[in-house]
């Protein structure tokens, strides 16, 4: 079973959130890990943040695109110009 298509619409416009809710997570866990200097659980934190803030930011900007082309004027059925 997958996601059905409400589900995806609903979230949808909730995913920048979430992925900048990951960019400041991972902006909370390196300052606490630097603020603790705990040996080896700072690498590990550090590397934690990392792998959260590029989700994270991948989340954010994912629908950053071009903006459309401009729509072109109708044109009248028999070809003519007015």
């Amino acid at each position: 079973m997958g996601v059905n298509v409400i589900a995806r619409a609903k979230y949808w416009a909730r995913v920048p959130l979430i992925g900048m809710f990951m960019v400041f997570s991972a902006l909370a866990i390196v300052a606490v890990t630097a603020y603790l200097h705990a040996g080896w659980y700072s690498a590990v934190g550090y590397a934690i943040a990392a792998v959260i803030g590029v989700v994270g930011f991948f989340l954010t900007f994912r629908d950053v695109s071009d903006p459309p082309a401009p729509a072109q004027p109708p044109t009248p059925p028999n070809g003519t110009a007015q």
